[in-house]
This record gives C-alpha cells, structure tokens and sequence, in this order.
C-alpha cells in the first residue's frame, strides 16, 4: 500500500503523497472520522505566505463537515480514556497530536486549542508552551470539560539530539518542562487532563501521565529511560506497571524506523500497552529492494503520523469483527463513522 506522509510538520497545507522517488502533492481535507477509501484529489491552489487569520479560515473550513458524534463524544472524561482497548477517541487525539504542530491554529472541529489569552486566564504562562531555548512545545485543548495537553515531536536537529541524550540516561530539560506543564494543567483544569504525543512528544506524553496519574495516548514513541523515571522520583517498575495496566496505550506502526532502532539497541521500551498497526507495504523503488528490510524507504514512511492516521482510519482496531466497539466511551456499541470516498487528514 501507499501511504501518505507529511513531509514537513510545520507547513500550514501541503500533504504529499510518496509513490516511488516523487513527492505529488495532495490537498487537505476535513478532519472527519476515519473512512474507508482514499481517492486521490487536487491541490488547492492557495498561498502560504496569507495571514494567519486567512490561513485559519481555510483550516477550519476543512473541517466543518466533521461529524460531531464522532468528533466530540458527550461527557468524555480522562477516566474513559484510560485502559488497554482502543478507542475511537483515540483516531481524534491522533488528528490532535498532528494539529499541536500548527501554533496558529485553532483547533480541529469541537476541539478547541486554547489561545495565549485563553492560558493567561486560567493563570498559564504562554510562553511555557513554546521554548524555542529547548526545543519544547506544545498545545492545550478543550472539549466539553475534557482537556488535553499535546506535545510535539522532533521538528528540530535539536528535538533528536534531545531523544538521543535522554536515552543515554541524561536529564533532559524538555521532559522536566512536560511534568511542569502536566501538573499545571491538573491544577488549573481539574482531574479531567489527558496527554498525548509522537515520537518525542510521545515520550513526553509518558512522562506526564506518570507524574499525574492521567491517561497518555502515544503513537511511534521514543523511550523513557529508568534514569530519566529515577530524576523525576518514579520508580521505573511501579511506572511501567501502570503505564502496562492502561494508563498509557502506545499505538506503533510495524515497520517504523524509531521502533526498530530502539528493539535494536541496549534501550529501554516504550511504555504503555502497545497496540500494533500492520503495515503491508510494496517494493516502490530500487532503495526498497536493495536495503535490508529494516531500512527501506518504507520504514520511514511508517514513523510519519499520517501513516499512523491512514492505517488506524483503515484496520480501525477499536472495533471487533462484528463491527461493534471493544471499548465504547459513549452510549451506543456500535461504530457510527460514515462511510467515505477520501482519506481525511488535518492540515
């Protein structure tokens, strides 16, 4: 198969879509629950260098359609969230862990990102959110009560260097500022706090949840080593029998390069119950015949979060074989995600 990969987080519009050697471009569409088809369809023909209000309006235009039951489920607490089956929220939060990237933006159909203003009220310094000393950033959103803290992942040279230290055993300070943020967040919000992130942000995400006791959901995360759990006064086996137990579901795509890596080297696992996406991927060009299988070009592809939001909205592994919902966090059992002619990603 053919996945679709975002070949820079930062850009405000411009999904790709890797077929071989050549990047074709696609256009955005609206951020509705997972369908079951993709067509592909034409780019818009829109500027990056418009304003933010313009950039915004186009953003939330593609996802006005969104399906507000799917979206948005009434009264979701954290709690719903926890436990070790998939959920449908969680193809959401994946949609939320992509959108953090954006600081211009304002969220993603019910979810809404809480501005600058927003945080000063509630008595969270802003610039807490954005260290660009550091490399840390992330995103607060709101839902009917829930909110949930986003963390980026490696935008930056100095986002890898920070994932490689940490491994090492270092105290990196991008973690620290996580818990901060974390218990902050608890304090002003109240107990209805969840965490989410990729890759880095996943790692990120982890430490979080640990240190306040609320639900994270992962996806293609780095690991948390037993010296950066030993810093921050966790034990590194109570934290990975909670993290095991539901507090944390780590979705990784097979195949993913940082995953590989990490079962390769002398490193400690990502934490959390691990819910694997299968990826069944084609020979496309000569690197992926000639390398080794762990280091074609598909490996690559597999650690992108659109591969995690194509292959989740495909397998749909919330969802036994009848088609009815393993874990239900609203009050019908069965899957209600209109059928689809496109893939839809956010922006």
């Amino acid at each position: 198969m053919t996945l679709s990969i975002n070949t820079n987080l930062l850009s405000n519009l411009g999904v790709y879509s890797l077929q071989g050697s050549s990047l074709q471009p696609q256009s955005n569409s609206s951020a509705q629950p997972p369908p079951d088809k993709v067509n592909p369809i034409s780019p818009p023909n829109i500027s990056l260098s418009e304003n933010t209000k313009q950039v915004n309006a186009l953003y939330q235009s593609l996802v006005s359609n969104s399906n507000a039951s799917a979206m948005a489920v009434p009264g979701l607490e954290a709690n719903d969230i926890a436990g070790k089956q998939s959920k449908r929220v969680d193809y959401t939060l994946t949609l939320l862990t992509r959108d953090v990237y954006r600081q211009s933006s304002l969220g993603i159909g019910d979810y809404e990102r809480l501005s600058d203003e927003d945080l000063l009220k509630v008595g969270i310094d802003p610039d807490t959110l954005n260290d660009y000393s550091t490399g840390f950033q992330a995103g607060v959103y709101h839902n009917k009560g829930l909110y949930i803290v986003s963390f980026t992942g490696s935008n930056e040279l100095k986002d890898f260097m920070v994932s490689i230290r940490q491994g090492l055993g270092y105290n990196e300070k991008q973690y620290n500022q996580a818990v901060d943020l974390a218990h902050k967040a608890l304090g002003v919000f109240g107990e209805n706090v969840v965490f989410t992130g990729h890759s880095l942000g996943g790692g990120l995400a982890t430490v979080a949840a640990l240190t306040t006791g609320k639900p994270a959901v992962i996806y293609n995360s780095v690991s948390v080593s037993d010296a950066t759990l030993k810093y921050m006064g966790i034990s590194p086996e109570v934290a990975r029998e909670m993290a095991d137990s539901g507090l944390i579901r780590h979705y990784a795509v097979e195949h993913d390069w940082l995953g590989n890596l990490q079962k390769t080297l002398p490193l400690d696992q990502p934490m959390g119950h691990t819910i694997e996406l299968k990826y069944e991927y084609e020979l496309e060009n000569v690197w992926d015949v000639i390398l080794p299988n762990r280091y074609g070009l598909h490996v690559f592809k597999a650690h992108f979060l659109e591969a995690v939001l194509e292959l989740m909205a495909e397998q749909k592994p919330w969802l036994d074989k009848g088609n009815t919902l393993l874990a239900s966090t609203d009050a019908t059992a069965t899957d209600t995600t209109p059928q689809q002619s496109e893939r839809y990603y956010a922006g």
